[in-house]
């Protein structure tokens, strides 16, 4: 079952093609950024393909050329043939395999600089700033020691030891949240070198939303379907919303390990004409969900920032948040946000929020103010500060 907006069924291979909108001018001093991450479009997972491809635009927009290296082979869903920069993508920036990064590069400028986002490519990123000696900037996303905090589960003392080496041996950090610099100094000691807290940002591209109103779908969820998401919590809620609600309409948008799973139990409860198990979509179709739904529900139990959650939120959505510490970089309960602490609190601010179509408002509008100070124009301003700190760091040396 298709919905309104939905193109075509299910594809891993998503490419984000909406302009972001930045009013800012270029900068006079251009930089050649390498970007290590191991999401990227066309192939993303989640939040962090997000981060990347918007940071991205943003930096191109300033006049800087970046370079996006993946742990993946070029030729996969592109050319077979292709090596090297991808000369086949759409995207305005070069795409990377990691592997096929030279020793030398002729055009590398002076000013350069290596960001990496994902532990997985940290030796990578680090072993090619020293070819290149260049400033390698690390932002954290994630931490392995914090999620297993937050499942509960029995760490793997080998990753906890790795990710203690590379945070204690970086000398320029960007962690995305309050939250995940305290959990870091918590698993692992006191920082040594510059660190700073800069979230993700959120810009908007240019949809004609003259046409679209509020009614589809009731509710939206967009992320990974892992549980950790709090994809559980809202399906167990389904069986007394829909009872309470018969022509209940709900969107889930992302991909994971309990995506089959929904398709199965959405065939089997009967529920294809309500429930919309989507995967992963692109811009377009992403924000005609955001711009038209009547609130969004996230209830993740772990969160380091929440950028799924800062969408909804700026775009004017009310949105029905999970207790995940992330979220506090900016949500506010009971102001700009609903907070729930269980499924059961979660299936009751979903039918309150149901009946009053004045509390989705308020909270809509309050919600709205976020999108001035988290835009990725002032998120990107601070990233290229830390960019520039490090290059006059690394000349001093």
């Amino acid at each position: 079952m298709t919905t309104p907006y939905q193109k075509s069924s299910f594809e891993s291979r998503i490419t984000w093609d909406g302009v972001p909108i930045h009013t800012v001018p270029q900068s006079r001093n251009p930089l050649v950024v390498w970007v290590f991450s191991s999401e990227a479009p066309p192939f993303p997972r989640g939040g962090l393909a997000r981060h990347i491809d918007r940071l991205a635009r943003y930096l191109i927009h300033r006049g800087h050329r970046v370079r996006v290296v993946v742990p993946y082979p070029l030729s996969v869903g592109t050319n077979p043939d292709s090596t090297g920069p991808d000369r086949q993508n759409r995207l305005p920036y070069e795409i990377w395999d990691v592997k096929d990064l030279p020793q030398v590069l002729p055009d590398f400028l002076e000013n350069s600089v290596v960001h990496v986002h994902d532990p997985a490519l940290w030796e990578s990123a680090r072993d090619f700033s020293k070819r290149q000696g260049v400033p390698l900037i690390v932002t954290w996303h994630t931490l392995y020691g914090s999620w297993i905090r937050a499942l509960s589960d029995i760490p793997n003392v080998h990753l906890i030891d790795e990710e203690r080496r590379m945070i204690q041996e970086s000398r320029h950090q960007i962690w995305v949240s309050h939250y995940l610099l305290n959990q870091a100094r918590d698993l692992h000691g006191p920082l040594n070198f510059r660190h700073r807290v800069i979230g993700s940002g959120i810009s908007f591209p240019e949809i004609n939303g003259a046409h679209l109103q509020r009614g589809f779908p009731d509710v939206l969820f967009l992320g990974r379907l892992e549980p950790e998401k709090g994809i559980d919590w809202l399906f167990m809620g389904l069986f007394d919303l829909i009872g309470h609600n018969p022509d209940l309409q709900v969107v889930i948008c992302g991909n994971g390990s309990w995506h089959r799973t929904l398709q199965q139990e959405i065939h089997t409860h009967g529920w294809q004409h309500q429930v919309h198990a989507v995967g992963m979509v692109g811009d377009e179709e992403l924000t005609q969900y955001i711009m038209t739904a009547k609130m969004a529900v996230l209830p993740s139990r772990f969160e380091p920032f929440g950028l799924s959650a800062l969408e909804t939120m700026g775009s004017g959505l009310a949105t029905i948040l999970g207790p995940a510490p992330g979220f506090r970089e900016f949500a506010i309960p009971g102001q700009n946000c609903v907070v729930v602490e269980s499924p059961d609190e979660l299936s009751r601010a979903i039918q309150w929020l149901l009946d009053s179509p004045d509390r989705r408002k308020k909270l809509a509008a309050s919600a709205q103010n976020l999108a001035g100070p988290w835009h990725w124009s002032r998120i990107g301003s601070q990233i290229e500060y830390e960019y520039q700190w490090a290059l006059d760091d690394n000349r001093k040396k």
